[in-house]
């Protein structure tokens, strides 16, 4: 598709690529706060997974101060009842918790009738086709970009059942441009984005073991037995990846594999119809459900965004100094 000369939400301002990465997508707010912060009019926004999920509460209206203040106020008890297994065909959760999250935060609201363009990439479980949602429900857009593979169970839309987009497209830097032109900003915090760009390797993130212990010590855990059992096999190889010797566990290569694969995906997206501008968050090992650590990914998210500033504002008004 060839990128459109008059793009339908105006032509001011920039187009957002956001990218998936779990928890550590939260960094999206911090780029948008400081966006906000000078100013830099976005006119659209097309996402992957979280990010699609942080996009449609920008496209929905929601102000930056109400954005943050619902991100960090997610402790890791309310990050769990979102999570919480239910066993579902599909998936470890069915979703529905998410999906009553995502209708009291965005209600009925659909695409068509959002203030700025948007768009969520998803993956057609059946065909492997790439499906991008520029219309229809919003919540149901989200829904169906978040569903993370074995986490979250598919989103069924008409008759196509629906994944996580980031198993095509990690960045969707490349759809931002063919559907609403430039200058695109991408902010890539998936784990094949950073490889991409070949970001230094960080920590891992010592929380996760004291949470899970945590939990297992809950008195209603007794009543969960798949829950604790899952919390067991986390906790077990978490402790594994500590053991050098141990490092490379069957999971551990299975998603070494993934993140390979979808580096390639976005070197290969990137080589075709490349953004503008990328962000690349220094997020560390934020894990997948750490929502959280929401404050230390907003701040990422802020400093990688000053950091390129005048950069940005150079896509806008080529005449800035440097």
């Amino acid at each position: 598709m060839e990128p459109q000369n008059n793009p339908p939400h105006g032509k001011n301002g920039l187009v957002l690529a956001l990218s998936g990465g779990g928890a550590a997508g939260l960094a999206h707010i911090g780029v948008i706060q400081v966006l906000a912060e000078n100013d830099i009019p976005v006119r659209a926004v097309v996402g992957t997974s979280i990010g699609a999920e942080i996009g449609a509460f920008m496209a929905s209206g929601m102000q930056v101060d109400e954005l943050v203040s619902l991100a960090t106020a997610f402790d890791w008890k309310q990050t769990l009842q979102l999570f919480m297994p239910d066993l579902p065909t599909g998936g470890l959760v069915s979703g529905k918790k998410i999906m009553d999250f995502l209708n009291t935060k965005l209600g009925k609201r659909h695409i068509e009738s959002l203030h700025i363009g948007y768009a969520a990439i998803t993956t057609d479980l059946e065909t492997g086709e790439q499906v991008v949602l520029d219309c229809g429900g919003l919540v149901d857009a989200v829904r169906a970009s978040i569903s993370l593979p074995g986490l979250i169970a598919p989103h069924c839309i008409g008759s196509r059942w629906l994944v996580d987009g980031s198993v095509l497209n990690p960045v969707p830097f490349d759809v931002a441009r063919e559907r609403f032109g430039g200058p695109v900003v991408a902010v890539a915090v998936h784990s094949a984005a950073r490889r991409h760009v070949r970001h230094p390797r960080q920590p891992r993130s010592r929380q996760l073991p004291v949470r899970i212990r945590q939990l297992l010590r809950q008195p209603w855990m007794a009543r969960a037995r798949g829950l604790e059992e899952w919390l067991e096999t986390q906790l077990e190889n978490y402790q594994k990846t500590q053991d050098k010797k141990q490092w490379w566990t069957a999971r551990r290569v299975l998603d070494q594999v993934l993140d390979i694969t979808q580096a390639e995906i976005v070197r290969l997206r990137w080589s075709v119809n490349p953004q503008d501008l990328m962000l690349v968050p220094e997020v560390g090992r934020v894990g997948t459900v750490e929502f959280y650590r929401a404050k230390e990914a907003i701040a990422a998210g802020r400093a990688a965004a000053q950091e390129k500033l005048m950069q940005i504002k150079c896509l806008l008004d080529p005449g800035t100094n440097q």
